[in-house]
């Protein structure tokens, strides 16, 4: 802070008139006396330097070429007014026309690892400066090894560096999301590790926040000057020598933009049926009812519980040269070579009902629909699946059973869901044990009673290491169902059952609370977690 009393004091001793009083405007002192023009900005500079103790550069201090800086970009050394004046192997010396913007000391602090030395400049030096050692085209150059190079937008610069190291602890750590959000004390980050938030690492600088969402954007394709709207776009960058492509959403709030990072890594990407980690006995018969040349199969759970991985899983399975393969998807996730995937654009009235229209006339032979909404487009598809299309989709409800019950009361007829449907899976994520600390131990008596289990029964305990962050877990794994058609299911359906009915008639070994029982006994989740998962469902 700067006391506008001792500030005056220091100006009339030089020769300055300064009134008393208050200063001349709200404000800094220092620049409501500039801006009154009752102090010069070059003499204010001086005095500012006198006053905060520390030397003054002037023009014959800058130096003859530019100094590498660890590679600062010029845009943000203008717009800073912050100009690297000497350079040794422990410090890095700035010229700054503010030298109480501590922001900017402490990034650059971060991008040379050096200690910083201050000196006050004119604004005006530094601007004539910063034109000679790097000529009047300011944005698109950076500083290397002592000299002006040019440079793209991708290339150096804090905020960009920053979004790479960002996406690369991501990455390392097997987040599915990174969250960005604008707080009172800076920009907050937030990984989604395993299902779950969290902090790692310290806050990056206040004053990248801006810069860091202004690259995203950039890189996304949004518009950087709307800040009011929510927008959606993708990005790609390269990260540890693979392709990383991200979604991005921006939503305004109180304290500004935040950002969420959906990142897709084709690595972790689903490649088959066998790889998505179903049980045994499910995975089988989902083989074998894709295996069918027409019908509907449907994929079930709330949001985030992979139902979208496990189809384009099987998508993968089915993808060959002799079938035509279309998708509509909201949005598209993964790209994949050979299937005409599309994108649903309620906006401009592509919907999955009028694209499922359009897309029969494209004599597809399998076809996927990102979600059944509502009847119009759940009729659409089982009239694609009647007609001789193999029809995949995805419905929100709690279990297999439920989405049967679900698509009667959306009011299609029973006889024509019995006809059509040839399976439903049902699935739900849970965190798999870290194996490096688990452990395993008599389950509780209420426990075991609640799932079936014998009394005693040794199941997984989370303990938490160094290895999973504390947390006893490192890793998801699927708990899944499947309710294939049969004669008892089309009995039941005909007759309008309730979704308590349906599932009496399921397979138990086929059950998710089957495949929970498997998974506790093998020591790969524990308790917690899947009565987390299952505590709302009939279990």
């Amino acid at each position: 802070m700067i006391d506008y009393t001792g500030l005056r004091d220091l100006l009339r001793e030089r020769g300055h008139d300064v009134p008393d009083g208050d200063p001349p405007a709200p404000g800094r002192p220092d620049r409501a006396l500039v801006s009154a023009g009752l102090v010069g900005e070059a003499e204010m500079a001086e005095a500012l330097a006198a006053y905060l103790n520390i030397p003054f550069a002037g023009p014959e201090r800058f130096p003859a070429a530019p100094l590498a800086a660890g590679g600062a970009t010029l845009s943000f050394l203008r717009q800073s007014r912050v100009l690297p004046v000497a350079e040794d192997a422990g410090s890095l010396t700035l010229a700054m026309a503010d030298p109480l913007d501590r922001d900017a000391v402490q990034a650059m602090g971060l991008l040379v690892g050096k200690e910083i030395c201050l000196e006050v400049a004119s604004p005006s030096d530094l601007d004539r400066a910063f034109d000679r050692l790097y000529g009047k085209s300011g944005d698109g150059v950076s500083v290397r090894g002592g000299e002006a190079a040019a440079r793209t937008p991708a290339e150096d610069g804090p905020a960009v560096r920053l979004l790479e190291d960002l996406v690369r602890t991501a990455i390392s750590n097997r987040a599915s999301d990174l969250h960005l959000e604008p707080a009172a004390g800076g920009l907050r980050l937030r990984y989604r590790i395993d299902g779950r938030l969290m902090e790692l690492g310290a806050r990056p600088p206040a004053y990248l926040t801006d810069m860091l969402i202004g690259r995203i954007k950039v890189l996304a394709g949004l518009n950087i000057a709307e800040k009011r709207l929510p927008q959606d776009g993708r990005a790609s960058m390269n990260v540890a020598g693979r392709k990383i492509d991200i979604r991005v959403s921006t939503a305004p709030t109180l304290n500004g933009e935040s950002i969420v990072l959906r990142l897709l890594d084709p690595e972790r990407g689903p490649t088959d049926i066998e790889s998505l980690g179903l049980a045994g006995p499910v995975a089988s018969a989902l083989t074998d009812v894709l295996s069918a040349p027409h019908g509907m199969v449907l994929a079930t759970g709330p949001t985030g519980s992979g139902k979208t991985t496990t189809l384009y899983a099987a998508l993968r399975r089915l993808n060959l040269a002799e079938r035509k393969i279309v998708t509509l998807e909201d949005p598209i996730e993964y790209r994949l070579d050979g299937v005409n995937q599309i994108q649903v654009n309620p906006r401009i009235g592509l919907g999955f009902a009028n694209l499922l229209r359009s897309v029969l006339r494209h004599d597809p032979d399998i076809i996927m629909v990102g979600e059944i909404r509502d009847e119009e487009t759940a009729r659409l598809a089982v009239q694609a699946a009647l007609t001789g299309h193999l029809v995949l989709s995805t419905l929100h409800t709690n279990d297999a059973p439920g989405a049967a019950a679900r698509l009667m009361d959306m009011g299609i007829e029973p006889y024509l869901l019995s006809a059509s449907l040839r399976a439903i899976l049902a699935q739900r994520l849970v965190r798999r044990l870290c194996p490096d600390c688990r452990t395993m131990e008599p389950s509780e008596a209420s426990v075991a009673e609640r799932l079936g289990l014998e009394p005693g029964t040794e199941i997984g305990r989370a303990v938490g290491c160094a290895r999973c962050h504390e947390t006893g877990y490192r890793g998801r794994l699927v708990l899944s169902e499947i309710m294939p058609m049969d004669s008892r299911l089309e009995t039941a359906i005909a007759e309008r059952a309730d979704a308590g009915r349906l599932r009496s008639v399921l397979d138990p070994d086929l059950s998710m609370l089957a495949d929970a029982r498997r998974r506790l006994i093998a020591g790969e989740t524990t308790a917690e977690e899947v009565l987390s998962v299952l505590g709302g469902a009939r279990i």
